[in-house]
């Protein structure tokens, strides 16, 4: 007699085909999984782009120029007396009494900073500049720019302790004695007429000044 026994070919079927649907699943997953990968990479991306980086740019700015000297003397000239501007002003032309007839004068200083006196204790200058022919003590006006009118007739003249100092570069003003560290040189300056009738126009004047150490 022949026995068939349905039940257990019956579960075996069942058991491959429940297999077979989870290898499904899983052949699914595994090609769902890299394409859920790229898809959410694509969407961070969007959030946050990819910034061009930048690239330096030179162009050319300008110049600084640098001027000083270095010097083996008791002193150095304060940086703003080695040049400055003494402002005379607007003095009336008609307020000149006559020829030798003078303006108020205006006072200027000459600091000297840093003085070491252990081996130099005295100090002159020496001014140098165009002057009115044969006249060494007074400054000639002349024209600070092409086309300005001088002022004729009258001209500039510098003191120390109220005496005249040659202005031509032949002789020094007084000697000052230097102070241990700073000194101060004082100076005035004042126009002169040079005749009885002055002209107007600019009365500018100009003069160079070297130290002697003693």
């Amino acid at each position: 007699m022949l026995h068939f026994e349905c039940g257990h070919y019956l579960n075996d079927v069942f058991k491959i085909l429940i297999n077979g649907n989870n290898i499904m699943r899983l052949k699914l997953i595994a090609i769902t999984l890299p394409i859920s990968l790229l898809l959410s990479q694509s969407i961070f991306a969007d959030e946050n782009p990819v910034q061009e980086e930048l690239i330096p740019v030179t162009v050319g700015g300008g110049v600084v120029n640098f001027t000083g000297t270095i010097v083996n003397t008791p002193c150095v000239v304060d940086n703003d007396d080695a040049s400055q501007t003494v402002n005379l002003g607007q003095y009336r032309q008609d307020a000149f009494t006559g020829k030798s007839s003078v303006s108020s004068p205006v006072g200027f200083n000459i600091k000297l900073t840093g003085c070491a006196v252990e081996t130099f204790k005295n100090v002159s200058l020496t001014f140098t500049g165009i002057t009115v022919p044969d006249e060494e003590k007074t400054l000639a006006p002349i024209a600070s720019q092409s086309g300005e009118t001088t002022a004729n007739g009258v001209g500039i003249q510098i003191l120390q302790n109220n005496k005249l100092v040659n202005v031509d570069g032949s002789k020094p003003t007084d000697i000052v004695q230097l102070n241990e560290g700073n000194s101060t040189l004082r100076f005035q300056a004042q126009y002169i007429a040079l005749a009885d009738e002055v002209s107007a126009g600019s009365a500018n004047a100009s003069a160079d000044f070297t130290i002697t150490y003693q």
